[in-house]
């Protein structure tokens, strides 16, 4: 409609001005010049102007991250767990909780952005430890998740063990090699997950991170391996995708949408198409609407699909029918330099993630550009780059940095991270070295004990200030009386008998005490104890 409107105004002006067409009688390749000179700084500047935007943003996400406060939390398992990795598929479930709308503020101006959770198995030597890096406000959300399922598991606070590597290289020391994972398909389409490694006769699922264990186990002094697994809740427009693609191979694909570049581009892109149209007589719209493309929507193609669609469409709806999150995944082989062996634990790599491959779906596949590579001489020069590039990537667990993340739900991730079963035995797991339990529910309490609710001892019991007060008095001064409790906080300076008014007392107690106590002395090698009770009758209570 604008550029009909385009067209007359034009030619007014141009009768108006006295002026004629001659400036279209010039060959085509001259009036392209002079639009290019025209139209042509416009996507120039925006450029510009969108990379500027991008450099601000990502400089107010990393200011965003450096004020966060983090936790490095190591689990020791349980020596015998019957749980299948379903129980962590619900810890990442719950990880969805973690994610909160930002709005445009917070986005543009304070650089938030959705937290991130680090799963790693790092094997030092071959002693294998699972740890969990989050940020501290959650760390209450990772514990419950992980004691609800294992409550004998233990969890510890540790220092981050990444502080004593090296960032630069090449090193005197130590050597690494290693990269960052990414599918190999687009991420509607799953992995094999543990579901798939369930063996149909007895229903024992045959473990794939029983080999991982293994092979870690192999390390031999001066040897680490170290797997990341980065986790960022995000939005599940991924589910989406799925979906719409199921619905192409049943033949139920919905119709495209224009987007707002293609449209804003078609409109300012329909001006000069008109004056074309108008001063030589060449039509360009057909080139740039589809308008005039017929549907050849077959309605018989849901009968036509063949086995492979079929497994297709079904495993990407059980995909996307679970909570999904933004993955990165890295992998580092670190060694000193008499002990590095690349060439066999390059094997290892593919061997550990080559169990999850499902050819007629995904697969995982390392990323070239951020793989420190040697095998030509010009490889060489961008070696030690891409190992400092990595390095840093892995201790800061970067979000921004190396390839583009994918998305995995919460059944692949357990698939990926969790806890060996019964069934794996690998030894060099560190596991929990006792059982944890709760108290007993009669545990008796201490008489200096006023935390009970609805109990206060200063209201109750007169005597409970001056046992307060007593409480403090030098240990070194004061011995508590033979046969008598530890602890009751009395004043035994003298060597008069403790009395009724300086025990402690409560509404709790219906028999008054006595008002002289015994003193009890413990038999000794020269002194037999005497058969009679030291008790008299005038000594007992009423």
């Amino acid at each position: 409609m604008l550029s009909l409107l385009a067209i007359p105004i034009a030619q007014e002006a141009i009768q108006t001005s006295g002026l004629s067409l001659v400036y279209f009688n010039q060959p085509l390749d001259a009036i392209l010049f002079d639009v290019l000179i025209w139209f042509g700084w416009i996507p120039i500047f925006t450029t510009i102007v969108w990379g500027f935007i991008q450099v601000w943003h990502g400089t107010k996400q990393g200011q965003y991250a450096g004020r966060m406060k983090y936790v490095v939390l190591a689990i020791d398992v349980p020596t015998f767990t019957e749980q299948s990795p379903k129980a962590l598929e619900n810890l990442f479930s719950t990880l969805y909780g973690a994610k909160s709308s930002i709005t445009w503020k917070e986005k543009w101006i304070y650089g938030r952005l959705h937290p991130v959770f680090s799963f790693e198995i790092v094997s030092t030597e071959g002693y294998i430890q699972f740890i969990i890096r989050t940020q501290t406000r959650f760390r209450d959300t990772i514990e419950a998740g992980i004691y609800a399922h294992y409550p004998d598991a233990e969890i510890s606070e540790i220092d981050d063990y990444v502080t004593d590597i090296p960032n630069e290289y090449p090193n005197d020391d130590m050597e690494f090699w290693g990269g960052e994972l990414t599918l190999d398909k687009p991420s509607l389409f799953p992995i094999r997950t543990y579901v798939d490694f369930e063996d149909r006769l007895t229903g024992e699922i045959k473990d794939p991170l029983g080999f991982t264990l293994e092979q870690l186990a192999k390390m031999r002094p001066g040897e680490h391996f170290w797997i990341q697994l980065l986790v960022q809740p995000s939005s599940n427009d991924w589910q989406k995708k799925g979906v719409d693609y199921v619905k192409k191979i049943y033949g139920k694909e919905e119709a495209k949408k224009k987007s707002f570049i293609a449209g804003a581009a078609e409109t300012l892109l329909s001006w000069p198409s008109a004056l074309l149209d108008e001063a030589i007589g060449v039509d360009l719209s057909s080139l740039l609407s589809s308008e005039g493309a017929t549907d050849e929507t077959d309605p018989w193609k849901a009968f036509k699909i063949t086995p492979v669609d079929k497994e297709e469409s079904d495993a990407i709806l059980r995909k996307s029918g679970k909570v999904g999150h933004g993955v990165k995944l890295r992998v580092l082989y670190l060694a000193k330099k008499n002990a590095f062996v690349k060439v066999e634990r390059t094997t290892m790599i593919k061997g550990i993630f080559g169990q999850y491959t499902h050819l007629n779906l995904n697969r995982f596949s390392l990323h070239i550009p951020s793989v420190p590579k040697d095998d030509y001489f010009w490889m060489r020069w961008e070696y030690t780059k891409r190992q400092r590039i990595l390095m840093k990537a892995y201790k800061g667990r970067s979000w921004g940095i190396g390839g583009t993340p994918f998305w995995l739900n919460a059944e692949e991730l357990a698939t990926l991270w969790h806890f060996p079963t019964i069934s794996v035995k690998a030894p060099l797991v560190k596991k929990a070295e006792a059982k944890r339990g709760e108290p007993p529910v009669g545990l008796p309490i201490t008489a200096m004990e006023n935390t009970l609710p609805g109990f206060d001892r200063e209201l109750t019991d007169p005597g409970a200030t001056h046992l307060a007060g007593l409480a403090t008095a030098d240990a070194a001064t004061s011995e508590p009386p033979i046969g008598l409790p530890v602890g009751l906080g009395m004043d035994v300076s003298s060597d008069q008998a403790p009395t009724a008014s300086t025990l402690p007392s409560g509404p709790q107690l219906d028999v008054p005490l006595p008002e002289t106590l015994p003193t009890v002395e413990a038999p000794t090698a020269t002194e037999e104890p005497e058969e009679e009770s030291p008790f008299t009758p005038t000594n007992l209570p009423v």
